[in-house]
Parts: C-alpha cells; sequence; structure tokens
C-alpha cells in the first residue's frame, strides 16, 4: 500500500511503502494492551509517528491553521486524522473507549500516558 503526506508545515511530499501486513510500521503485537506493554508500545508508536514526520501532533497541541488558508488547513487535518487513525489502530479494543471523545492526538496521547 502507498501513502503520500504533504507535510503542511514544510509542503514536502513524503511518500511511503507500507506492508499490507503491518499497519504504520506496527506489528499487531505491538498495539497497547495496558500498562503491561505500554512502554515498549510507546517507543514503537513515537518511532512511527516520527518516521512519519507526525511526532509534533502527540508532542504538543499542534494549533489549527487559519481558515483562510484554505491548503494549509486542509493538510492540518489530514495530519490529524491520521494521527488519530494510527494511535486508535494501535490499541487493543478495550482501551478504545479511553479515546473516546478526544479531539486531538495530544489530547488522545495524554490520555494514555495518564492511564498507563
Amino acid at each position: 500500500m502507498k501513502f503520500e503526506v504533504l507535510d503542511y508545515r514544510n509542503r514536502i511530499l513524503i511518500t511511503s511503502q507500507i506492508s499490507p501486513m503491518a499497519f504504520n510500521g506496527l506489528r499487531l503485537e505491538y498495539a497497547l494492551d495496558g500498562s503491561s506493554n505500554y512502554i515498549a508500545w510507546k517507543d514503537h508508536m513515537e518511532a512511527v509517528l516520527d518516521d512519519n514526520d507526525l511526532k509534533d501532533f502527540i508532542n504538543q497541541e499542534v494549533p489549527k491553521p487559519a481558515d483562510t488558508n484554505a491548503l494549509e488547513l486542509t493538510e492540518w487535518k489530514k495530519c490529524v486524522a491520521r494521527v488519530r487513525r494510527i494511535l486508535l489502530e494501535g490499541v487493543q479494543d478495550h482501551i478504545v473507549s479511553s479515546l473516546h471523545g478526544k479531539e486531538t492526538p495530544f489530547s488522545m496521547w495524554k490520555t494514555l500516558k495518564d492511564l498507563y
């Protein structure tokens, strides 16, 4: 599976290949199951997000661009959605409910950090 992401901060096109047997570089055995594997999961998740230039979204609230800049706003929304998807795919089903209602990747990350 091939994906391309425009880095809205630097306007650089990022292209990568993902194996269909893994999602975003994480093998399924690395899905967060609770406090027993949180540290290993965190390290793997940070590496995946860093490889995809998305780590800023879990380290801080990345401000939403002004509505007047449609291209930047669109790319910001894509990045937020992508990080949210990576995080949701990276946890076991029983943990997903803890992330319900969290709008940003940073709030999702903070919730998991506080829980485990």
